[in-house]
């Protein structure tokens, strides 16, 4: 796969994690496809419209600090993208961490890459 590619995907997803991202709806709506769909870490179904919604405005978020590493890149058709990645999740407020398994499908749209499916699967402590 395209080094430059792999990098574009990663540095998109990474903004997703940014708070300044998580509070903007107009950043959400831009990087998220319509009919992104969202397979949550605790089981729930996630829409588009739900983190647009509900993001800018989560007090949670305030108290969410979140990292990412061991970025995996793969073009799985034309113009899509296959990540996999390894996320934590410090909630501020008690200091509890946990660590995700995460994977995002990213899709061209017109000119711009949009994420249309992301899953989170929490794993134990490294």
């Amino acid at each position: 796969m395209n080094h430059q590619l792999a990098k574009q995907i990663e540095d998109l997803e990474v903004l997703l994690l940014l708070p300044e991202v998580r509070r903007s709806a107009k950043r959400i709506s831009e990087l998220l496809a319509d009919d992104f769909v969202e397979f949550g870490m605790f089981g729930k179904i996630y829409s588009k419209q739900d983190f647009v919604e509900l993001l800018p405005n989560s007090e949670e978020e305030k108290f969410e600090k979140y990292e990412a590493s061991d970025f995996k890149a793969r073009e799985i058709a034309a113009d899509t993208v296959l990540l996999t990645y390894k996320a934590s999740i410090e909630f501020l407020k008690t200091n509890e961490k946990i660590w995700t398994l995460r994977c995002s499908i990213w899709q061209k749209r017109g000119k711009n890459w949009q994420m249309i499916f992301h899953q989170g699967t929490v794993i134990k402590d490294d």
